[in-house]
């Protein structure tokens, strides 16, 4: 089973993207060519048209999770059921904690991964992804 960590996160940025790489190309062919005003001179108002994508091809990359039968991995990370425990966490946070692409949910998951042999916490990554994936993860991982 494949799934991206970072769902909700990559839909919301994908939507900006294209306001935010027009707007940079605009600013920077302005400012070469001295036509437009300027209106800034950071990083992604001159060259967002290539930190953006860069940034939302890394975040996949970065996020992309591959649940197989005896192991989950996680980026380039690989952890192997025998040696790591994984749960799936769910918590209740306040209003003011919540990200702001989901602002109207109340539960949030937390994918959890623990060495059995210490108990120590490996990786505790919060879940933006939809209900219905949390769940199907759920399902695959208690089978």
């Amino acid at each position: 089973m494949k799934i991206n960590l970072s769902q909700r996160t990559l839909i919301f940025y994908g939507v900006l993207a294209p306001f935010i790489i027009f707007g940079s190309l605009y600013n920077l062919l302005g400012i070469i060519s001295g036509t437009s005003t300027v209106i800034s001179f950071g990083a992604f108002a001159l060259f967002g048209f290539v930190l953006l994508p860069a940034l939302l091809v890394s975040t996949y990359r970065q996020n992309r999770c591959t649940l197989f039968s005896d192991r989950i991995s996680i980026g380039k990370k690989e952890y192997v059921f025998d040696s790591y425990a994984v749960s799936i966490v769910e918590k209740y946070l306040p209003l003011k904690e919540r990200p702001l692409f989901s602002l109207f949910r109340t539960q949030y998951a937390n994918l959890i991964i623990r060495e059995k042999s210490s108990g120590q916490i490996v990786l505790n990554k919060d879940l933006a992804i939809s209900l219905q994936a949390i769940n199907k993860m759920k399902a695959f991982l208690s089978v």
